[in-house]
This record gives C-alpha cells, structure tokens and sequence, in this order.
C-alpha cells in the first residue's frame, strides 16, 4: 500500500497557508491519514497516520472534512474504533498528538433494542455549538437509520439527541449541519413521507417536455430539515421537504446558502434520472428544483451528471460543484450554476490516470472550498480518484488536488478628507495591482490617470483643491 495520503473524499479546510483534509487511504497502516497542503511550498503533507491496531485504535477510513479550532483539528472516522462504527478524533496541530476522543459502539439488534448503540458510520463533518461538537451518523441508533450526537469538549460525554427513523425524520445522513440565522439545516439521503411507496412524479426537461418517473422508494426519497433551540436550549427538529422520487431524490451532502433566503443543495437520482439542483426559500417553504440532469446524451456531455454526490459551494451568486459522471470522458465535470440567470457552465472536464490528469471524483464527495492565497482566492477541489499515479491495487488512481481560479469581489470604494488639501481613498475586494483614476466634469467624465501599480488597497491623494470623483481598478 502507498504511504502517504491517498483518496480524499471531502473539502480542504484552510488555516493560515495550510490546507487541512483527510483522505480514505493511505498512511502507513493504509487506514487514512489526515494530511495538508503546503500553500507556500505547494506540498502535501501526511501529518497524521491513522492505526486501527489495539492500544493505539484513533479509527480508520474518515470521510468528512476537518474542523480547526486553535491548534486543534477535529474529524471523524466512519471505520475503526474500539467498536469498529468509527470515532471522533482530535489531534493536536503543533505536536501531532492524536487522540480517540470517542469510539461508535458496535452496531447490534441487541445494543440497538437497548437503547445503547449511539450511531455508527459518520460520514460528514463536525460542527461547533457551544462547548459541543455535532455531527450526524449514518447509520446505527435505535432504527438503524442513524443519529444526531454531541460530544462536549469539557466533560468528554457523548449524548444522543435524536434517532433518525426514516418515515418522520428521515435516515442515512450523509453530510454536516449548516447554520443560517439561529438555525442549523440539513439533509438525510433517504428517508421522509415517500418511505416505503412507489412516487410518480412529473418533472419538466429543458427542452420544455414532461417526463413522468415511477419509482420505488423502499427507504424513502430524502428529506431537508431544520434543526433549532428552544429558550430552555433544547433541540428542535422540524422536516422542511419531503423529495419525490426521480430527479430529486438522494440529496447526499448538507445545503448551500445562496444569499439570506435561499438553501441550495444537489441531488443524485436514480440512473434514468440523475440529480438536480434543489432551492429552498426560507422565508416562505417552498421550494423548487431549479435544474435537471437528463440522460440526454448532449445534456451529459456539456454538463454532467450526478451532481448529488458532492457538495455545492457559493461564490458570488454562483454555485461551483462537481458532476460525478458526464462529460467528454464520461469521469464527471466541474461546474457553476449562475443563480440570478439560472445557467449552468462547464469549467472543466475531468479524466482518469495520466501524467496531466486533473483527477476525478470516482465514488467521493468531493467538496469545493474558497481559498485565499497570494491576496486572490481560489476554489480547492479535492478529487478522490485518477491523476498521475495508480500503483498495483489501485488502477483507477490516486486522487488529486485541483485549483481553480475565482473573478474578483466587487470593488466598494469609500473617501475620507483629510488636512491640507489631501484625501485618503480605501477600498475592498478586487485584485491587485490596483489603478486609480480621477475626473473633475460630473457631466463629461474625462478620467485621468493618477496612481498605478497599487499593491494594497488604500492611497493617500495630495493636492484636491476642486470637486473631484474617483474610480480604481484590479486585474481580472
């Protein structure tokens, strides 16, 4: 087995000029590793093996993202552990001293008919509360459809806050909460009021046709929920949608908000109807999809397909994701949604093993975030699968770390007068080197050249003896 890191499955998350994440594989005893990506070196980095072996048993096989708090990285593990369910792991940032915060009990009838089998198998993040880390399991609990846990950093206790059910609250999350105001939203990938019938749902193509789907949801299609706290601070649960079967079911990763008052999350379908992308208006409940992925052999090419499986991520009124299958080699896409024009566009096609391969998502849940290096920003997208090794037990590859660049923030611009004739101009967003030009006739705007090169984003202007207006401008 390779050692080193191999088959990331989630999102990086930055800290300072590192990049932190976990990957699947690799490591020495081949059981995960938590890694990192050296922004000034342009590096990855194993700083973490994870061991299964007794007396030193942190877990195995993480699939969720890294959460950093100070010099502390938090993940969990959905394998390993003293009952083989996965765990909580916290490891310490400048020592490299891991520990098993926590270990899943084994997931049994009898343990579950007891009411002792606390979730297993958590595939998503954590998130901070309080003094509590939170996370979703995606299997285990009382119904075996997994659990909402929280484990408090100060007394080392694990409580379980609800069971998934699959009918009421849906089952098998596979993702972490998001918080939007004072409430924390979420999916489950099956699950809801469609468990255990047949849908029969119309959906509208884009070429503006009706195709009627007709499936069979033994575990339900999936749900979006809220999660909130009352004034005595005890959790409340509240199922938002109930997917139909077809395009929208099999929501696999948390939503995505798109301003203040909409939630955005992809779904995966089923093979004859392979994902969408779902809104929800807060404000009002309703909620729409608002781009389908038809088998169309045209469709599949220019955009994808699958986005489901794989997490969206805002930047600017855009939404950037990858497809897990699709495109010119059929390996998936990555992609961006325009919220305001509704459209999608194709950034890349991605492709197997071979010296110049981006990489792709093979069976991971690849997550883009926004990055900020060098006073730019970025999109980082982990890949778990092709690039430019696959050695023996691996030929699909190894994975990659794929960068793409994002447009600027919008320049916001503000003055403040100073003494002697002077004024200082500062600003936010855009890319330097910056350009500042300036104009005395409001009605006949004849811009003049006053300072370029600028590398930070404010400048002092000397002798403005008359009414004056003023423009800057980045690069692209």
């Amino acid at each position: 087995m390779p050692y080193g890191g191999v088959l990331p499955l989630d999102r990086v998350t930055q800290a300072g000029t590192n990049l932190w994440f976990t990957t699947e594989r690799g490591g020495t005893w081949d059981a995960g590793t938590l890694s990192r990506f050296d922004l000034v070196t342009r590096e990855i980095v194993q700083f973490l093996s994870l061991d299964t072996r007794p007396g030193n048993n942190l877990g195995a096989r993480p699939e969720g993202a890294v959460l950093v708090i100070g010099d502390e990285a938090y993940f969990t593990t959905k394998q390993g552990g003293a009952g083989d369910q996965g765990s909580i792991v916290r490891v310490n940032l400048v020592t490299g001293f891991a520990t098993n915060l926590y270990s899943f009990p084994e997931n049994t009838a009898a343990l579950r008919n007891a009411g002792l089998q606390t979730g297993s198998t958590p595939r998503g993040g954590l998130t901070l509360i309080g003094d509590d880390l939170w996370c979703m399991t995606s299997a285990g609990g009382i119904s075996n459809r997994g659990t909402v846990v929280k484990f408090n950093l100060t007394t080392h206790m694990l409580t379980v806050v609800t069971n998934f059910d699959g009918p009421q609250l849906g089952g098998q999350p596979y993702g972490s909460f998001v918080k939007v105001g004072d409430a924390y939203y979420f999916n489950t990938f099956t699950g809801g009021s469609t468990f255990g019938t047949t849908s029969i749902t119309p959906y509208t193509l884009p070429d503006g046709s009706t195709l009627w789907t007709t499936n069979t949801l033994s575990l339900g299609a999936g749900t979006l929920s809220r999660m909130t706290f009352d004034e005595s601070g005890n959790p409340q649960f509240a199922r938002l949608i109930d997917l139909p079967g077809g395009f929208c079911q099999f929501p696999n990763s948390e939503p995505t908000p798109g301003g203040t008052n909409y939630l955005f999350f992809p779904t995966s379908g089923p093979n004859a109807t392979p994902g969408a992308i779902v809104r929800y208006e807060i404000s009002t409940g309703k909620w729409t999809n608002v781009w389908l992925f038809p088998t169309n052999a045209i469709y599949q090419t220019n955009w994808g397909t699958r986005p489901g499986f794989n997490g969206l991520t805002e930047w600017q009124n855009e939404l950037y994701f990858v497809n897990r299958l699709g495109g010119v080699s059929n390996l998936g896409t990555i992609v961006k949604y325009s919220i305001p024009s509704n459209r999608l566009t194709k950034l890349t096609d991605l492709t197997g093993v071979h010296p110049d391969s981006l990489g792709n998502p093979g069976t991971g849940a690849n997550v883009g975030t926004v990055v900020s290096e060098n006073d730019r920003y970025y999109m980082y997208f982990p890949l778990a699968r092709g690039g430019a090794n696959d050695p023996a037990g691996f030929t699909t590859g190894l994975g990659t770390l794929v960068r793409i660049p994002l447009p600027p923030p919008p320049i916001q611009l503000s003055l403040t007068p100073a003494e002697n004739n002077e004024l200082t101009l500062s600003w936010t967003g855009g890319y330097p080197p910056f350009t500042v030009e300036a104009a005395g006739d409001p009605a006949n705007l004849d811009w003049t050249k006053v300072l370029e090169g600028v590398t930070n984003r404010s400048v002092t202007i000397t002798n403005v003896s008359e009414r004056a207006f003023f423009r800057v401008g980045g690069r692209d």
